[in-house]
């Protein structure tokens, strides 16, 4: 009952913004008191006629985000005896390694090949001014989820030989860029990355099971040698309520490489046609 007060004493107008329905900006607030232990495992929430009332939305407005969060799992409805929270959000500790450390393998990481395409080119957005991809490569187009739910969407071009030198099913069963790293090994020079932060699509929000516009965060990695050559290029969009970032970075390094904590201005170069 506790709660009820809260909600009651803190009500919250939850006003349609573009793109973002009523429904889905209430799931997330019951998401985010979910995840913050304001309704803790096997609570039961408010009805949904005081719901309604407490936050001034319409009755249906509570019951599409609900459904919206049965779905996901993270509540179950019974006629007769309420809606309770059924399941947490997925472990904070393991998921963040399965982001950050390219080696990192825990149990409930799995991957979902959608598309393995051959011959293709390493698209011009994925590279720098002074790389050299190879002429034909093998895009990898995979799901990352961790205890069932999709966490990542990944879209991988390896070179055609390089991917072939690969153990059977690697894609399958691990991260290419941990693989590629381990095959090449001393060959391998340099890691650029960049993240950006920007609304999902509609696709983007289907494969990844979040509400549209939902924020996510955008990585793009390139591999190369110590001639420029590419050995690994790739595009993952991470759920932005699922996305942690933490790296340890060495107090020498700050002074050698400024870059990694302030981003550098860099001086423009005209790309030449190949």
């Amino acid at each position: 009952m506790a709660e009820d007060r809260f909600i009651a004493n803190d009500r919250q107008d939850l006003p349609a913004e573009r793109g973002v329905a009523q429904y889905q900006r209430l799931a997330s607030l019951l998401r985010h008191r979910i995840a913050k232990g304001v309704y803790p495992l096997g609570a039961q929430l408010p009805p949904i006629t005081q719901l309604a009332d407490d936050l001034g939305v319409a009755v249906n407005t509570v019951r599409q985000a609900f459904e919206l969060l049965s779905r996901e799992g993270l509540i179950h409805s019974q006629r007769g005896v309420g809606t309770h929270v059924a399941a947490l959000p997925a472990a904070v500790g393991d998921l963040q390694l399965a982001i950050n450390d390219p080696f990192a393998a825990p149990q409930a990481l799995a991957f979902e090949i959608l598309e393995v395409r051959r011959r293709t080119a390493v698209p011009q957005e994925l590279l720098g001014a002074d790389d050299k991809p190879a002429d034909e490569n093998v895009c990898i187009r995979k799901l990352h989820t961790y205890s069932g739910e999709p966490f990542c969407y990944a879209e991988i071009y390896v070179p055609t030989p390089v991917f072939e030198a690969l153990p059977k099913d690697t894609a399958r069963k691990r991260k290419l860029l941990a693989a590629v790293l381990d095959e090449l090994g001393p060959r391998c020079r340099r890691v650029r990355q960049r993240m950006t932060v920007m609304p999902a699509d509609f696709p983007l929000c289907d494969m990844l099971k979040i509400p549209f516009a939902s924020p996510v965060a955008r990585m793009s990695r390139r591999l190369v040698d110590g001639k420029g050559n590419v050995l690994y290029a790739g595009v993952t969009w991470y759920r932005g309520d699922r996305y942690v970032s933490e790296i340890d970075i060495p107090v020498s390094a700050l002074k050698t490489a400024p870059g990694i904590t302030e981003p550098q201005p860099r001086a423009i170069v005209e790309r030449r046609p190949r």
